[in-house]
């Protein structure tokens, strides 16, 4: 389904043929995404060759999600926006021969059902949410709009629960959040995804946007944070099955902050801090995954691996989409709130200024306007760029202070909550199971969730 979508969007007349393609493609993800894991835990029953095993499939999946950025950019430069669809045909075809040579099936077949309900009570009060979060600096937050998008996130969320923690066959089965070390793992993968691609989404248009750099030269310098995952991951999972999850969880989100706020103050200074910046936070993404990953699937007794996996992969998504709608509208809340005033001085006409600021917020780019803002009104001083740009670095700063602190609360749980050692964790939840139990499970219509059901064997 996944290389069917990519084939689709490379192909697509318009818009709408886009968007729809690009949904069969995040239901293709999510089946790869969800399966995947759940076949590398269920392998590898003894907890340090699954810690090591999870550190090898974070390492793969780290280097497909972060070398994207530098392979797409220079795609798009070369190839134009089309090519990055078609790539994943000769790897999805072969990625399709090896499984279909190589992995063995490991559900019973047994009719599958999905929890439509549940799914949909998710999608609205998700999409709810990101509408409201996104908009809401732009149209208002107290205007009715954003109130109704807010309660009806509120409202879908509380029944989502409800309905949940009655369902036979629930999309999310709630009971794993009673193990403290599953839910924190959860969270703190909600976070850290929140934080790295709502900074990604920052540091493309600040590389673009302010520094003016073209596609593929953003891609190549993003390369250190791709980088930095890619060659850490592999050996976090020995360090894991050595001295346990809690140490390098800690320390990856401290390695993790640091990062980001050396991005914050490096600003206006040289690329080469930028690109160190961007090496630590690869590098506390790194030491953060493999270890969260494996607290989360040893949380778990291997029944319930494809369940766990569902949601870990759930709030992976949940925290990218979350962290994008969010930081980028930190950044629009702070444009529209000092953008105007600041350029009082340089576009003096009233209307001029406020058309200005409006495109310069609407694209979230200092360079956006160009001759003629307004029919026979033109802009010929160079000190509207100037200003917006360094209101556009201010609006950056703010919001990588926001991401730094929601992974300092985390980094305060973690230190209070997490495990000493990997090996314990899960041990209440795998007591109260039966011990002879097969497991249904079936990739739901949601990216990024499933669901499974536990039969007495």
């Amino acid at each position: 389904m996944f290389t069917l979508g990519s084939i689709a969007c490379g192909l697509a007349p318009s818009i709408a043929v886009l968007t729809t393609a690009r949904g069969a493609q995040g239901l293709g993800a999510a089946a790869v995404s969800v399966t995947s894991l759940a076949l590398v835990s269920a392998a590898f029953p003894e907890a340090k060759e699954k810690a090591r095993a999870i550190g090898i499939w974070t390492a793969i999946a780290s280097i497909g999600t972060t070398t994207g950025p530098t392979l797409g950019g220079l795609l798009v430069d070369q190839w134009g926006w089309r090519s990055i669809f078609y790539v994943n045909l000769p790897m999805g075809a072969l990625v399709l021969f090896l499984t279909l040579c190589y992995v063995e099936e490991s559900c019973n077949e047994r009719a599958r059902r999905f929890d439509l309900s549940g799914q949909l009570l998710f999608i609205v009060a998700v999409g709810a949410l990101v509408y409201a979060v996104i908009e809401g600096p732009q149209i208002g937050w107290t205007s009715v709009q954003t109130i109704v998008m807010l309660w009806t996130a509120a409202v879908g969320c509380a029944l989502f629960v409800w309905l949940e923690r009655r369902s036979s066959n629930p999309m999310m089965d709630l009971t794993l959040f009673r193990d403290t070390s599953y839910a924190l793992a959860i969270a703190t993968i909600c976070t850290v995804f929140f934080a790295v691609y709502g900074m990604l989404l920052l540091t493309t248009q600040f590389l673009q946007n302010v520094r003016g750099y073209t596609p593929s030269v953003t891609g190549l310098m993003i390369l250190p944070f791709s980088a930095a995952v890619a060659i850490v991951s592999p050996l976090v999972g020995h360090l894991v099955g050595r001295i346990g999850a809690r140490v390098p969880i800690l320390a990856g989100l401290c390695m993790l902050m640091l990062g980001l706020l050396m991005l914050i103050f490096s600003e206006h200074r040289s690329s080469a801090l930028v690109l160190v910046g961007l090496g630590l936070c690869g590098s506390g993404v790194a030491l953060c995954l493999t270890p969260i990953t494996t607290v989360a699937m040893t949380a778990v007794p291997a029944e319930r691996a494809g369940m766990a996996s569902g949601i870990m992969s759930a709030q992976r998504a949940i925290g990218s989409t979350i962290g994008f709608a969010v930081l980028g509208s930190v950044l629009a809340a702070w444009l529209s709130a000092t953008l105007e005033p600041h350029l009082e001085r340089a576009v003096p006409d009233p209307v001029q200024r406020h058309v200005l600021a409006e495109i310069i917020i609407d694209s979230a780019n200092p360079r956006a306007h160009v001759g003629g803002i307004v029919p026979r009104r033109h802009i010929e001083h160079r000190d509207p760029v100037a200003i917006a740009e360094e209101d556009f670095i201010e609006g950056i700063r703010v919001a990588l202070l926001v991401a730094t602190a929601t992974l300092a609360v985390v980094f305060l749980a973690g230190w209070r909550w997490f495990p000493r050692d990997v090996h314990t964790a899960g041990s209440d939840l795998s007591e109260r199971l039966p011990t002879a139990m097969t497991v249904e499970c079936a990739v739901s219509h949601m990216p990024g969730a499933t669901w499974c059901r536990l039969w007495p064997a």
